[in-house]
């Protein structure tokens, strides 16, 4: 071969799609530093092979090997899929690849893989889920069967149909206005629209008739005085045995409980209340005879003492031996004359009793507190009446807590307290003359100048002077 010019050689390179990056090496075996034109990559041909129209770039060379590869097998893909009965609408992607199809027998048009197609045909099934429903009875939908099921059960569709019935589907249901996403397989398959509307319904089926459950309370001795609420709401009712309003749930009395928790209380009371003769044996024992029906260990119960007083102590108490007989056991004295008195401080206000010349009123007026009023009255006993009486008027008419814990007054005393919030001195007194007017007493009030006022100062909680000693367990009981 005849030796070529620079000029020639570079003429040869162009035409091929190169473009010179370096001059003519002068020899044509030598590589020759170039761009390929039309994909833009460096190559390094030899003139020798550019004259035999063996191509310059190995990229492209390997690409067009590809794509003839591809070509082929794309040519028996399709043929294969044709004969599957599809009819490809895309360009063959590869085998494993989902290939937008249209299948011939019922005209569905989605996307499905070579392998799929091959391994339908070799286990004899429908490569075609449309197909396959069909011949299984199953429902095949459409966007336009869809949206006209979903108007058929009420439901408005917010957006298009998801393409799939196991796909939630946003949408209004039109009788409650509430925005739901059933799935339309599940619609289908009968279930309801909406949970708050299926829920609602579950609850009317479960509600009784009004007649059967009012049948049922009055079987349970409960007259029902109220509209049916429902199984498991507290029904208002009148329990016929007692009287008394009692509001049991529909449930409670069909599985057999009781309506009423005052009678279930006594019932449980009378469970396990010990016998009769034997809390009078008990009471016998310690020297006193009962004079009325036992009711209860923590009831006052009146009893003829020994000494030939009447008392009321808990049996309670007289198993322990303490509180048998107040006229024999304590240091206060029930026959003789007595006193009633109040005194105050910032906080609150005292009741107290003593007898003439204690120096119990000098116990409270030591440590601050102020002396309101006293009343002479005939004996002990009516002493105590009436402190008891002002008591039980400061805790239940006025709802008055006490206002001191024993912490606070070392002196004793803090159970007969109330505060100045709930009432006031002259307004305890007026409540003691009108106990006394009521027993027939004979009193003497004897008031201070300080009864209209409140003192300015609490008083002390320190121990100071005379304190007394430790309650224990002697039966001796003091009352102040």
């Amino acid at each position: 071969m005849p030796q070529i010019s620079a000029m020639q050689a570079e003429e040869l390179l162009r035409a091929a799609g190169g473009e010179p990056q370096e001059p003519y090496p002068g020899r044509k075996n030598v590589p020759w530093k170039a761009i390929h034109i039309a994909c833009g990559k460096e190559i390094f041909p030899r003139l020798s092979n550019v004259r035999d129209g063996r191509g310059i770039c190995r990229h492209c060379a390997g690409f067009a090997r590809g794509a003839e590869r591809r070509a082929g097998r794309a040519v028996t893909a399709i043929a294969e899929m044709k004969a599957a009965g599809w009819e490809p609408l895309a360009d063959y992607p590869g085998t494993e690849v989902r290939w937008l199809a249209r299948h011939t027998p019922c005209g569905t048009e989605r996307k499905t893989s070579l392998n799929a197609v091959r391994q339908a045909a070799k286990r004899n099934q429908y490569g075609c889920e449309t197909c396959w429903r069909k011949a299984e009875g199953h429902r095949v939908w459409t966007a336009e069967t869809a949206n006209h099921f979903m108007l058929s059960v009420d439901l408005t569709p917010l957006e298009p149909w998801p393409s799939g019935s196991s796909r939630p589907w946003r949408a209004r249901h039109n009788p409650c206005g509430r925005e739901v996403s059933p799935r339309l397989g599940n619609l289908a398959a009968g279930q309801g629209p909406c949970n708050h509307c299926g829920q609602q319904e579950a609850h009317r089926k479960m509600m009784l008739d009004d007649d059967a459950a009012q049948a049922m309370m009055v079987a349970a001795g409960l007259e029902p005085i109220a509209p049916f609420p429902g199984v498991d709401h507290p029904w208002l009712c009148i329990h016929t045995i007692c009287g008394r309003e009692a509001s049991p749930s529909y449930t409670n009395i069909k599985r057999g409980q009781g309506g009423c928790d005052h009678c279930g209380r006594r019932a449980l009371a009378d469970r396990f209340r010990m016998p009769e003769e034997q809390a009078r044996n008990i009471m016998r024992k310690q020297g006193l005879e009962p004079l009325e029906p036992y009711n209860n260990s923590m009831t006052p119960w009146l009893c003829l003492h020994t000494c030939g007083k009447e008392v009321r102590p808990l049996l309670s108490n007289a198993q322990k031996g303490l509180g048998i007989c107040r006229y024999c056991n304590s240091t206060f004295d029930y026959d003789g004359p007595s006193i009633v008195y109040l005194v105050a401080d910032h906080h609150a206000l005292k009741v107290g009793i003593t007898k003439p010349g204690s120096y119990r009123i000098t116990e409270h007026t030591s440590r601050g507190w102020r002396l309101k009023f006293t009343i002479n009255v005939p004996t002990g006993d009516d002493a105590y009446t009436l402190e008891q009486n002002v008591i039980s008027w400061w805790r239940n008419d006025l709802d008055a807590p006490a206002a001191y814990t024993p912490a606070q007054m070392p002196q004793w005393g803090s159970t007969e307290t109330v505060g100045w919030e709930s009432t006031t001195a002259l307004q305890t007194l007026e409540q003691l003359v009108q106990e006394a007017a009521a027993m027939s007493l004979e009193i003497t009030v004897n008031p201070t100048d300080e009864i209209h006022t409140r003192p300015q100062r609490p008083a002390s909680t320190r121990a100071v002077g005379r304190t007394r000693r430790a309650r224990g367990n002697s039966s001796d009981v003091t009352l102040f």
